[in-house]
């Protein structure tokens, strides 16, 4: 008994094939190599909580909750491209919160600031969580995440440190 005929194989489809993802990857290698050289569209992101309380260094995490104390988070960032944006408040999953930037012309090698009163756009309070920033630029036909999170932290005031 004999079994199904096999079909016959060139023995010069395997080296062929070989060749082809070789070159693939190595040209794949050359793309990726070539993007990182390329300068960020936005750089020396900064996240600073501010108020009268003490603001004695840098803090990602704020409590909108009318005491005076790290109310507000204002966001810096530079751009290295000139561009009309979007800058955006978002969830986790990506779900915008607020607008805080539309239609605005970015300069290049400027610094941008940005005031977040950590409200929605329906003037209420989002729950506690991370939030990031969206920037969505026009021209380039770019969107993308800042780095870094936004810790906003929903709890009653004790005092007022207005003033």
């Amino acid at each position: 008994m004999t079994g199904p005929a096999r079909p016959a194989v060139p023995g010069w489809l395997a080296p062929v094939a070989v060749g082809l993802l070789v070159a693939a990857t190595v040209l794949a290698f050359g793309v990726s190599q070539r993007l990182k050289r390329e300068p960020l569209v936005v750089d020396r992101v900064e996240y600073r909580a501010t108020g009268s309380g003490n603001d004695a260094g840098p803090a990602t995490a704020f409590s909108p909750n009318g005491d005076c104390r790290h109310d507000r988070m204002v966001i810096r960032f530079r751009t290295t491209k000139s561009d009309v944006a979007d800058v955006e408040i978002v969830t986790v999953d990506g779900m915008p919160v607020r607008s805080l930037a539309g239609d605005r012309f970015f300069k290049r090698y400027r610094e941008h600031k940005l005031v977040w009163d950590g409200r929605t756009e329906l003037g209420r309070i989002p729950p506690t969580g991370r939030y990031g920033v969206r920037v969505t630029m026009e021209e380039l036909d770019r969107s993308f995440r800042m780095p870094g999170w936004i810790r906003l932290h929903k709890f009653a005031s004790q005092g007022s440190a207005c003033r």
